[in-house]
């Protein structure tokens, strides 16, 4: 059985090489700079000279490596959360994406083969729509500014906590917009699976034993079988014991078959100012099963890119930089996920 965590994939990303290019714009102008992770270090730039040096009086070439320094740092800070529902989406990234698509344009093909009666007509192959809300693309956006203060004092780890937090912003709303249209749907009454309550005095796990048993068997009847399980990381014990199996008072409960993936997540939390962002995670107590990869888009028209300018010299602000983002998501959840409630 496969375990997403925000540790687990942490970890895995530790022990891995990885090269790619990572866009940006400067001054109005598009450029690129190389992502590099090698054996789970990444490749991060330091300011060989003063920031106001770098970005007020400096040559194009010290402006592009202050730029370059602050799209790797956003990149670090992304790697710090990363996305825990690429099980569930299917990836579509296309720049001529438009603005609002309809349900029909999540698409799965049809195909029959039958036995040819001479002169007879073949059978055609016909595309079936998922059912679902019309996905709209909308455009994200996030920024900061450097102040002369942090030229004239040098602030540069001020600089990188700024840059890393706009990346671990990024990769929490993704989770949030993909996780969160599950989480906060509202199930009809066919989708969901109450508890299954054990006898008095049995374990916990006993009751999540009943109830995704319950919620498994649905799920078929209802022909969606769900294979990915989405859940509070407090149930992650009673959870797995119940589908592994166990012996309890003499009655063997055998592995519950069907479900190959679990996914923890917990939401995020952030503080900017004085002010707390708070994404909800999973409640504990409830799961959620998926049909993975049926009805789940990510649409992507232009993914995260960064973008430096000049700033504002009446508020004392030497560089703005800005990062913004067109995305979309489809998710058709009536058709393809069982609520459930261990209590």
């Amino acid at each position: 059985m496969k375990v997403i965590t925000m540790d687990g994939l942490r970890a895995a990303r530790r022990t891995g090489t990885i090269q790619q290019p990572v866009s940006y714009k400067m001054n109005g102008k598009s450029h690129a700079v190389t992502k590099q992770i090698v054996n789970g270090e990444m490749d991060v730039r330091w300011f060989e000279k003063p920031l106001g040096e770098l970005m007020t009086f400096g040559s194009i070439a010290d402006q592009k490596a202050f730029s370059e320094k602050v799209v790797l740092d956003v990149e670090l800070g992304r790697e710090q959360v990363p996305l825990l529902y690429k099980e569930i989406y299917d990836e579509i990234s296309d720049p001529n994406l438009p603005k609002l698509l309809e349900a029909k344009w999540a698409l799965t093909g049809a195909c029959i083969f039958a036995e040819h009666i001479e002169a007879g007509e073949v059978k055609f192959s016909t595309l079936m729509a998922e059912q679902g809300p019309i996905a709209k693309i909308k455009t994200y956006t996030g920024g900061f500014e450097y102040t002369k203060e942090m030229f004239e004092y040098n602030q540069t780890y001020d600089v990188e906590t700024l840059n890393k937090g706009m990346g671990e912003g990024w990769n929490a709303l993704l989770n949030h917009l993909h996780l969160g249209a599950i989480i906060t749907a509202t199930y009809k009454p066919e989708n969901k699976t109450a508890v299954v309550p054990g006898e008095a005095g049995d374990e916990r796990w006993v009751t999540f034993y009943r109830t995704l048993s319950a919620a498994v068997k649905a799920a078929a009847t209802a022909k969606r079988p769900g294979t990915l399980l989405l859940a509070a990381t407090s149930d992650r014990q009673d959870i797995e014991q119940a589908l592994k199996g166990f012996t309890h008072d003499g009655t063997v409960y055998p592995p519950i078959p069907g479900i190959t993936t679990i996914v923890y997540y917990d939401g995020y939390q952030i503080t900017v100012g004085k002010k707390e962002y708070s994404y909800p995670g999973v409640t504990p107590g409830k799961a959620y099963l998926i049909r993975p990869k049926r009805g789940f888009k990510e649409l992507i028209k232009r993914d995260l890119e960064i973008e430096t300018n000049q700033g504002d010299l009446s508020r004392l602000v030497e560089r703005q930089v800005v990062g913004y983002g067109f995305r979309g998501v489809f998710a058709a959840i009536g058709e393809n996920i069982q609520e459930i409630s261990f209590s």
